[in-house]
């Protein structure tokens, strides 16, 4: 039996795919993942593209890791579904055109959750954890990295929001 009982839509990371390790944690029966290529796509173009697929699969929860993370709070909140977000890039800087996360883009009431590791060697979680505590439930371990090593912990979080369903 899945742990999770909703259906979940996963955000994948910068040069990354649906056969992540993280997309494939997911303890979920329903559970989509759309392969991006971030590089060659402009952030409108995926801003419209993650906009159509939220609207078809109709997701209860976004799931979503690194760049996956960043597009997750952002369709999160324009949506208005709940989401798990794993090592977060807030400030994508491998193109001009992302603008970085803000308070105004965190600071409502529809349920978002983290999970960090903290020795995460790509990004720095600690200011992450600092700037994302004031709007969410974090859970993070001292040590992992930007891959994750524990990314069955996003799980758990899922499971706390579904219990609010």
């Amino acid at each position: 039996m899945t742990t999770c009982i909703s259906k979940i839509l996963f955000f994948h990371g910068l040069d990354s795919s649906r056969d992540s390790t993280k997309f494939h944690a997911l303890d979920a029966q329903q559970k989509y993942c759309i392969n991006v290529d971030y590089r060659n796509l402009n952030f409108e173009t995926v801003s419209q593209f993650y906009h159509d697929i939220v609207e078809k699969i109709k997701p209860n929860i976004i799931v979503g890791h690194s760049l996956g993370g960043y597009w997750a709070l952002l369709m999160s909140f324009q949506h208005q579904i709940p989401c798990v977000i794993a090592n977060p890039s807030l400030r994508p800087n491998f193109r001009d055109d992302y603008p970085p996360i803000t308070d105004a883009d965190l600071n409502h009431d529809i349920q978002q959750m983290a999970y960090l590791e903290l020795g995460d060697e790509n990004l720095d979680m600690h200011a992450t954890k600092e700037f994302l505590e004031n709007y969410m439930q974090i859970q993070s371990i001292a040590g992992g990295h930007h891959r994750l090593d524990h990314p069955e912990k996003m799980n758990d979080l899922i499971v706390e929001i579904e219990k609010t369903f």
